[in-house]
């Protein structure tokens, strides 16, 4: 590994150093019932939590409650998390997971349930691993879970034993849904929430939607990124000898960047897809080479937040796949036809942003040879950059 790899997971690494946990004003209720305020860890999590961790105010001590010791957690309008002890089916929907019985077979456990509508109906989610499932209840009573399970028939067809529709349509009666409406919510948040607001609306219920946050951020970004690329390049002959080395060859890129924020861990996390126009021209008296080339960026971006919120950190690791339209090179007086690899490379960067809007990244491509096929009888190169990408996000 080259030495400016290294440097990039150095400083990585000293990134995390000054990224801050975000505590955020909420409570828990003790199996006392005492209702107590604290600044609770908000690390919005993927699966369902156990435990979570807290402080009773900014200068005390981080502590560790968990779902033995806690009834309720959450921070106001933002989340909520309530303990219940319910019957829980577990089974898969994969090929080699499903078997031949159609109802569900339940286990009693004890699981915190994230509340996603509040109201006369209510609304739960758990998620565990992939295993997702939801839950409901009205008014006071005991909280149930809506079922939805894949089986095989006899014939070894896989079906859906929709039973929630069902469960539905017997507790939650109301004037304005219909059988004929409830055929169409689909097992999935966005459908099951859409029905609990309708219902709680048409019975005239007060009613909390902790979902309403999530769905007001913007998910997808899209960012132009133009940026200047400093390139070393190491030119070597068939039989293996260098017939040149240039460094600080200075080349234009252009992006464009499409970021998809994944809704987990404060939105932390992104998938990145950023195709790239990149022109290279290298021209010094014992060879050229010349290169027009389009990159198709894909990877993965974590964020990490300061104290500063309107500023955030970023680390890309990126897989990219290079197009080229038309590339020489020029040995002497001599023009030698080339075939430019178009194998997959990987790129990693460090950058920041600032108000959602602009940006600006240090990207690093490390040492990879540019040229196809390569052989004791072809030529072939030594190629490395680092670029300074600035970002303005239009969407």
């Amino acid at each position: 590994m080259n030495k400016q790899l290294i440097l990039i997971f150095l400083l990585i690494l000293s990134l995390n150093v000054f990224s801050q946990s975000t505590f955020v004003k909420g409570y828990f209720i003790n199996n006392s019932n005492e209702k107590i305020n604290c600044l609770i860890k908000n690390v919005d999590w993927l699966n369902n939590p156990t435990e979570f961790k807290y402080r009773i105010n900014e200068n005390s001590e981080n502590k560790i409650l968990t779902i033995n010791s806690v009834k309720e957690f959450g921070v106001l309008n933002t989340f909520k998390y309530e303990r219940h002890t319910v019957d829980i089916d577990r089974s898969g929907k994969l090929a080699d997971e499903l078997d031949y019985n159609k109802n569900p077979v339940f286990n009693r456990e004890k699981i915190f349930l994230k509340v996603l509508i509040e109201g006369e109906a209510n609304l739960y989610y758990y998620e565990d691993q992939g295993l997702v499932r939801y839950f409901f209840s009205k008014n006071i009573a005991e909280v149930k879970q809506l079922i939805s399970k894949h089986y095989l028939t006899n014939v070894h067809q896989a079906k859906i034993n929709n039973q929630f529709r069902r469960q539905l349509w017997n507790t939650l009666k109301c004037e304005s849904i219909s059988m004929n409406s409830l055929k169409k919510v689909r097992y999935r948040k966005s459908d099951l929430v859409k029905f609990f607001i309708k219902y709680n609306k048409c019975s005239n219920s007060d009613f909390v939607n902790y979902q309403k946050k999530q769905e007001n951020k913007d998910l997808v970004n899209l960012t132009l990124r133009p940026g200047l690329r400093s390139s070393s390049l190491n030119l070597y002959a068939p039989n293996g000898n260098r017939i040149n080395s240039v460094k600080g060859l200075t080349s234009f890129r252009l992006g464009l960047e499409a970021e998809f924020i994944l809704e987990f861990n404060n939105n932390k996390w992104a998938l990145l897809l950023e195709p790239i126009y990149h022109q290279f021209n290298s021209d010094r008296e014992a060879s050229s080479l010349n290169q027009k080339s389009l990159e198709v960026n894909f990877g993965l971006r974590h964020y990490m937040y300061l104290k500063n919120k309107e500023v955030k950190l970023f680390v890309n690791a990126l897989s990219y796949y290079t197009i080229n339209f038309n590339t020489q090179l020029t040995v002497g007086r001599s023009l030698i036809p080339l075939e430019v690899d178009n194998s997959l490379n990987m790129a990693l960067g460090i950058g920041c942003k600032y108000k959602e809007r602009f940006s600006i990244e240090l990207r690093h491509l490390p040492t990879r040879n540019t040229l196809a096929n390569f052989s004791e009888l072809t030529w072939f190169t030594g190629f490395q950059s680092l670029s300074i990408v600035l970002g303005y996000s239009i969407f």
